[in-house]
């Protein structure tokens, strides 16, 4: 069940980091600089000005910022499960 964790988190991190590209492609094509190391760290800045040309383009949010919200939602949720799962009396805690 470890594995299967580790699995989930390795795949929504990499569909994390393609929904992150995909916005910040988004606000960079609106003439918004960002540097290369925004593209994994800073896309929380960018997130109000993504929201606001959506609503200006289409009249509602893209589906990116709905993946990239989920998708970080899952590597939380299976990263608390990895941890939960690990198996604490081989490591002799004692808490």
């Amino acid at each position: 069940m470890l594995l299967a964790g580790f699995i989930l988190l390795f795949a929504s991190s990499l569909v994390n980091v393609y929904f992150s590209i995909q916005i910040l492609r988004k606000v960079s094509s609106a003439k918004v600089k960002i540097s290369f190391f925004e593209l994994r760290y800073q896309v929380h800045k960018h997130l109000p000005k993504y929201k606001q040309l959506c609503y200006e383009q289409r009249g509602r949010l893209g589906n990116e910022y709905y993946g990239y919200w989920l998708s970080l939602a899952v590597m939380i949720l299976s990263a608390l499960i990895m941890f939960y799962q690990l198996p604490w009396d081989s490591l002799n805690y004692k808490g």
